[in-house]
């Protein structure tokens, strides 16, 4: 496939290892989200060499099962270090949610998200200097994107697929991209590769000068008229001077994966996800048993995807979480552990030097 094999294994970042046939990274708590639910769908990042992490939804009622209200959040908290204490550092604008973060030059890139009501187009910049916390205006997304994916590449933030209601039973075939260094910044758009479904829940990762989009979930409409998903498997990565290029398959679906991918070396490893197969593993009337452990690791050099079993035991495993770097672990806070069940602890992988 056109550039594949120029990719070498080389560049690692401080402190990472290449993922090797049969290894894992170490999987460790850092101190719980001072919320006792926890949320799913938070926004997360780095900012003042503290972990930020923001927003989110969760039932602190009543158990979804049992007819709880969701209910969304705008708060912020901060992790000044991976042994510190939480605090809280401030709110957002207002109550958000399943939007897409990342970290850029010092702070927390914010796009999109929603509430029960409305999906959202506004994006902002959070900083953190120690003591407070400010809030920088983006431009507004084209349009309401929430469930989308995204991730920073250089100074440019990609934002890819989601849904631009909360009761939409299609989703969006577009990428949006936006230069956060220009003076005067604006979104502009990329044309989604050629017969692809769009997505929710997919996963993103930056490496090399490429932005990748992995799996997700289409969208259609039932007899009933509601939405239901069809899991994808495709994988696919886009740079300006490329276009986008089809890569290989990965072996199952990986839908509402912590986002963006984790990066060791020249592999993209994501962390769990859902899929028809584990769908069908659930059983009926009894508690749900957690989702999938597994790492799935793709080798951009070989284009190629390996299964990574981690150590068992040590904090549950979640979906619909964001993923972000901080100083040599990546991080993976809260999420939902079952449908409707939220975990404030907060997971962290080390890759072996």
């Amino acid at each position: 496939m056109k550039g594949i094999s120029l990719l070498l294994l080389a560049g690692l970042t401080p402190g990472m290892s290449a993922v090797e046939p049969g290894s894992a990274p170490a999987v460790s708590a850092l101190a719980p989200l001072p919320d006792a639910h926890g949320l799913a769908g938070m926004f997360a990042g780095v900012s003042g060499g503290a972990l930020l992490c923001a927003g989110g939804a969760n039932f602190p009622e009543r158990p979804l099962a049992q007819g709880g209200k969701k209910i969304w959040s705008d708060r912020v908290f901060v992790l000044p270090a991976p042994d510190g204490a939480w605090r809280e550092a401030g709110r957002l604008p207002q109550p958000n949610g399943y939007g897409v973060s990342a970290t850029w030059r010092d702070a927390v890139v914010i796009a999109g998200g929603g509430d029960a009501q409305a999906n959202f187009r506004s994006a902002a910049l959070l900083r953190w200097d120690g003591t407070q916390l400010s809030h920088t205006p983006l431009p507004d997304l084209p349009v309401p994107i929430a469930n989308g994916c995204g991730a920073v590449v250089g100074d440019v933030l990609y934002v890819a697929g989601g849904q631009e209601t909360p009761s939409a039973t299609s989703t969006l075939r577009r990428c949006f991209a936006l230069d956060l260094a220009a003076a005067e910044g604006k979104w502009r758009e990329i044309p989604w590769p050629t017969g692809t479904a769009g997505r929710i829940l997919a996963v993103a990762a930056a490496h090399d000068g490429w932005f990748y989009l992995f799996s997700g979930a289409d969208l259609y409409p039932n007899a009933q008229g509601q939405a239901e998903r069809h899991y994808l498997t495709d994988a696919w990565r886009y740079r300006p001077a490329d276009g986008w290029q089809p890569l290989a398959d990965l072996p199952h679906a990986v839908a509402a994966a912590p986002s963006p991918a984790m990066v060791s070396g020249a592999h993209l490893v994501i962390a769990g996800g859902v899929s028809p197969e584990f769908l069908a593993t659930l059983p009926k009337n009894s508690p749900h048993p957690g989702f999938p452990r597994d790492l799935l690791a793709y080798d951009t050099a070989a284009n190629t995807w390996r299964a990574v079993t981690p150590p068992a035991g040590g904090p549950p495993p979640r979906v619909t979480a964001p993923l972000t770097r901080w100083q040599d672990r990546f991080v993976i806070p809260s999420g939902e552990v079952a449908p409707g069940i939220r975990t404030p602890t907060i997971l962290s992988f080390r890759f072996a030097p």
